[in-house]
């Protein structure tokens, strides 16, 4: 019986861990964080979305305009891709309006490993802040607090301050998420709408736990206070990380989502991605996608969205300074088009300065046949994570029948009819397991050998953590 105990810990133990899951918060940086410790990724938890937004496929940078607009198409297996590319606007630190910003850290007991992590991020703020800015300061565990109140940093001492606020937070506790951003929100109204950017930014490992407010109240609040003009980054740290709450904070707050593994990846956000976290350079953005008569959407990823007949409306609140995002559809065509155009994008959005911007429409022309490589690099480049992300899906509802095969196991006596036939059960879906890793581990490289560069590194470290626990699943029953 040990045997089985050590193969039901190694499937059924990582399964039960997670509860939730999701734009960076549920993409490949915690897809291999995950991994790397034995743990497969449950379904739920990984969002397709997060993955394709994780890079900028070389879109170019915008010019005059406060966002650049790239197009592409492709066709494989029978199918449709059509791609929408945004790169925002590039603005020197130095000549975006001045910040309100308020930093909520969560100080629960949960948040002990990583405190430290924390406190370093937080002096690269609050030495990255211009003269000018305000800083105000909350920590949260059962109950909030303020540290600092709104603060128009002038000098040194202003920054030391803060700093030697920080240094005496120490982690206890549970954690009300919902208190620590109200608290956060109300900091900002001094200066919001005065023309400063206010942004509220979270750290926290999500695990709301304490408190009147549910989920819902808290994901309601954000999506309220960015209709105000408050935006709010989550920045999800740890094993545990709630990030289905925070990553939907996040989007319905109109800010951004990353999930950070370790110090140093947190530091480099800090020193690098900041105004990434914090710069708006279009606000409410709303693309229509119109597809043509004889073309039906099979499925498609863009953050909010919705579908009346052959229109899809996609609404991004928010995208940053310098960022990037990606919306991919993919469609059927059941007849002959009129131009071979499949469909059109059309896009509004409000730039940095308030003014309504439209740009469109932007034609999708049907591709050549592609008979085994799409060939837009891009649309290639996409859909092998469409097929990456549908893989590791497969894999997760598999172990999960392995999880549940594993505890019938306990009713039988080994070797009897019934045991040998669940063990049986076990090793095919083990063994469709690997192959599935195998498939589009070797699709994933074909792909990247015809881009000439790597593409997919973190994919196959995550596919040979995967392929090692169900070698060692093999090894447990023999």
């Amino acid at each position: 019986m040990k045997r089985i105990l050590i193969t039901f810990a190694l499937i059924s133990c990582y399964i039960q861990l997670f509860a939730g899951g999701s734009i960076e918060g549920g993409g490949s940086n915690r897809g291999s964080y995950l991994s790397s410790g034995g743990f497969i990724i449950l379904p739920h938890d990984i969002q397709v979305e997060a993955y394709l937004s994780e890079r900028d496929y070389n879109y170019p940078p915008p010019t005059a305009e406060a966002v650049s607009i790239t197009t592409g198409t492709g066709s494989k297996d029978g199918f449709q891709y059509l791609l929408l590319g945004l790169k925002g606007k590039k603005e020197p630190f130095n000549d975006v309006p001045p910040l309100n910003i308020s930093f909520c850290i969560d100080r629960s007991g949960s948040m002990s490993g990583v405190m430290p992590w924390v406190k370093d991020s937080f002096y690269i703020f609050i030495d990255s802040i211009r003269n000018g800015d305000v800083v105000s300061l909350v920590d949260m565990n059962s109950v909030a607090q303020v540290l600092v109140p709104p603060t128009k940093i002038n000098s040194k001492r202003d920054r030391e301050h803060f700093k030697r606020q920080v240094d005496k937070i120490q982690a206890n506790g549970s954690t009300d998420v919902y208190s620590g951003i109200k608290k956060s929100y109300e900091q900002i109204q001094e200066y919001n709408g005065k023309g400063y950017i206010s942004r509220v930014i979270i750290m926290t490992d999500g695990m709301h736990n304490f408190g009147a407010m549910i989920n819902k109240d808290i994901v309601e609040l954000a999506q309220k206070k960015s209709d105000e003009g408050v935006n709010i980054s989550t920045i999800l740290l740890g094993i545990q990380t709630g990030t289905g709450l925070m990553t939907d904070v996040a989007i319905q707050g109109g800010g951004s989502s990353r999930f950070v593994s370790n110090h140093d990846e947190m530091v480099r956000i800090f020193n690098t991605e900041l105004d990434r976290l914090l710069v708006p350079v279009v606000r409410n953005m709303e693309i229509t996608l119109e597809l043509a008569d004889g073309v039906k959407l099979d499925d498609t990823w863009g953050y909010q969205h919705s579908t009346n007949g052959s229109t899809i409306q996609y609404k991004l609140p928010t995208l940053h300074n310098g960022d990037y995002e990606t919306v991919l559809a993919r469609v059927k065509v059941d007849k002959t088009l009129h131009d071979n155009e499949i469909g059109t994008f059309n896009i509004v959005y409000s730039d940095l300065f308030g003014q309504t911007k439209k740009t469109g429409p932007h034609r999708l022309l049907l591709p050549p046949h592609d008979n085994d490589m799409i060939q837009d690099i891009r649309v290639r480049e996409v859909e092998g994570i469409v097929a990456y992300t549908d893989t590791l899906r497969n894999i997760a509802e598999k172990a999960q029948k392995i999880n549940a095969l594993e505890h019938s196991l306990f009713q039988y006596q080994k070797s009897s009819p019934q045991y040998d036939d669940i063990v049986e059960q076990i090793k095919v879906e083990s063994s469709q397991c690997r192959f599935l890793i195998k498939t589009v581990r070797d699709y994933l490289t074909k792909i990247e050998d015809s881009l000439g560069r790597e593409s997919y590194q973190r994919y196959y470290d995550v596919l040979e953590s995967y392929e090692d626990s169900f070698l060692k699943l093999d090894e447990a029953y023999p």
